[in-house]
């Protein structure tokens, strides 16, 4: 018997609920999602105002010179203080652009979780379409007339209880019909 490969039987049920579930999770992942954009966007804020406050005072002290002449403690401090800032001001930076990074990431793992749910709900819903379809075309053949022949049901197949029930009810028109 050849593999039957086509995953959509029936495309209203499978869809609608391929598209029901996913939107459930979309929902709340886009929950999550705002709550995590918002928490990065005001941390980012607040990172770009501490880099400018720090940048003013910095900048402000190397104007100021309270002693009047610069000594070289004074000079020494000041270098020392510039190489902190410079990195403070360097992890900042890092900090800021690893948070939008974030952002980027987790908005491209809630689109490739979509895709694969997607994926497995089209799969699962098609072991419980499959035998639904396979019964609906014997119960016409029924109706025109015909006496289907049914066959087993793959082994991944749902609904296998209800199918073996309608065969035993082919079975049993079948005798009487004899």
């Amino acid at each position: 018997m050849a593999k039957r490969t086509k995953y959509l039987i029936d495309k209203g049920f499978q869809l609608r609920t391929a598209f029901s579930i996913i939107g459930v999770v979309a929902a709340v992942s886009l929950i999550i999602l705002s709550t995590i954009a918002a928490s990065v966007v005001y941390n980012n804020e607040k990172i770009n105002n501490i880099y400018q406050i720090e940048d003013n005072i910095f900048q402000g002290m190397q104007t100021a010179n309270v002693n009047g002449q610069p000594d070289e403690d004074y000079r020494s401090t000041v270098a020392m203080l510039t190489k902190i800032h410079d990195n403070n001001l360097n992890n900042i930076n890092k900090l800021a652009e690893y948070n939008r990074y974030l952002l980027i990431a987790l908005i491209l793992c809630v689109i490739f979780q979509g895709f694969i749910l997607f994926i497995m709900i089209i799969r699962i819903t098609h072991r419980i379409s499959g035998p639904i379809y396979v019964m609906s075309n014997y119960i016409k053949e029924i109706i025109n007339g015909d006496m289907p022949d049914p066959r087993p049901l793959r082994d991944k197949d749902e609904l296998k209880k209800f199918y073996n029930l309608f065969v035993d009810l082919v079975d049993s028109i079948k005798e009487k019909h004899k």
